[in-house]
């Protein structure tokens, strides 16, 4: 979207790869209102799935969705089957902070 602002935190993602949000309690609690707003109609509240896939396990049908940027070309571009393209209604840093939250789902 021609109107997001590009943080830091997106350029050193667009840099690295990996989110500069993992860790971050303030980001992770921005993701989790996020989430919450835009994904718990299909991933459920506590990321266990429901029509969207589990989030809160290790299992990836495809390898590159368990990285940092694999999960924001999911979210950001869409995925197979009912997973919507976000990248036009959600800034680049919001999807960073939403995969903030959803990496603290893991059980493990």
């Amino acid at each position: 979207r021609a109107d997001q602002i590009i943080t830091p935190a997106v350029e050193r993602f667009h840099a690295s790869g990996e989110n500069p949000y993992k860790g971050d309690a303030a980001a992770i609690a921005a993701g989790e209102q996020l989430f919450r707003r835009w994904c718990r109609s299909c991933h459920l509240t506590d990321g266990s799935g429901a029509i969207g896939p589990n989030l809160t396990d290790d299992n990836w049908r495809y390898p590159r969705t368990a990285t940092d940027q694999g999960k924001f070309e999911i979210i950001y571009a869409g995925g197979a089957g009912a997973m919507l393209a976000f990248g036009w209604r959600l800034d680049q840093d919001d999807i960073l902070k939403i995969i903030a939250f959803v990496d603290t789902l893991s059980q493990d």
